[in-house]
């Protein structure tokens, strides 16, 4: 039985802090591998103007800060150089496919999970899938932004099926 933890990326600041958003999804991230001993994990995340302006990928950060946890390196699939949600599904299908895995649990923030579900379930249908959200600790003014950046995500989404 093979499970993979695909964990989506999310903020990181100039010097590679990771956002509070970044890491309540590494946190129970953290938590199902530690749970999972023989899963393997699956970050995401580029670069991007809006997310990480750093010479590295968001997935690095990501991918040490799960390390450092004691999440043991050889359980790392190669990372994936996304610089949107859509792309983190695009640019994992041929891995994910090739690998075939008993189970793809997949992490994002409880806000972003809707909009996630639809873009795996899209790219990647063929693979049974778990969705986890990661429970977000943002304040109530952060969380309004980003709803309301959802909202208009799903919109455009269900007004361009293809």
């Amino acid at each position: 039985m093979s499970t993979i933890i695909m964990v989506l990326g999310a903020p990181n600041d100039e010097y590679g802090n990771l956002s509070p958003i970044a890491l309540d999804r590494l946190y129970k991230a953290y938590e199902l591998a530690d749970e999972n001993e023989t899963a393997q994990v699956l970050c995401t995340g580029g670069n991007g103007e809006h997310f990480n302006t750093t010479n590295r990928p968001h997935f690095y950060y990501a991918e040490n800060f799960l390390k450092m946890k004691g999440i043991a390196p050889e359980r790392f699939l190669p990372g994936i150089p996304s610089r949107n949600t859509m792309e983190d599904f695009c640019l994992a299908k041929a891995s994910l496919e090739k690998i075939d895995p008993t189970v793809l649990i997949l992490v994002t923030s409880d806000f972003h999970m809707e909009r996630a579900k639809i873009l795996c379930n899209k790219h990647l249908p063929t693979l049974r899938k778990l969705f986890i959200p990661a429970i977000s600790s943002l304040n109530e003014a952060e969380m309004e932004t980003l709803l309301a950046h959802e909202r208009n995500a799903l919109r455009f989404l269900r007004n361009h099926k293809k």
